[in-house]
């Protein structure tokens, strides 16, 4: 069983959890993608979604920042 988190970007709220069988069928589950094949070597990349800006930031704590 995985436990999943949403994030609203538009408001930039946590949700809540929700657990997910592995094996139930979800047609809007995708393959995970690494971070460092957007990232591609650069510690910042601009993401243009639905002609919105946003700007995801890798930390060198390792971790990952969206922000408008």
């Amino acid at each position: 069983m995985t436990m999943l988190h949403s994030y609203d970007v538009v408001s930039g709220t946590q949700g809540s959890e929700r657990s997910q069988d592995r094996n139930q069928s979800d047609s809007c589950q995708t393959s995970p993608i690494k971070s460092q094949h957007l990232l591609q070597g650069q510690r910042q990349v601009w993401i243009d979604h639905g002609g919105t800006l946003y700007c995801l930031k890798a930390t060198s704590s390792g971790r990952l920042y969206l922000t408008k």
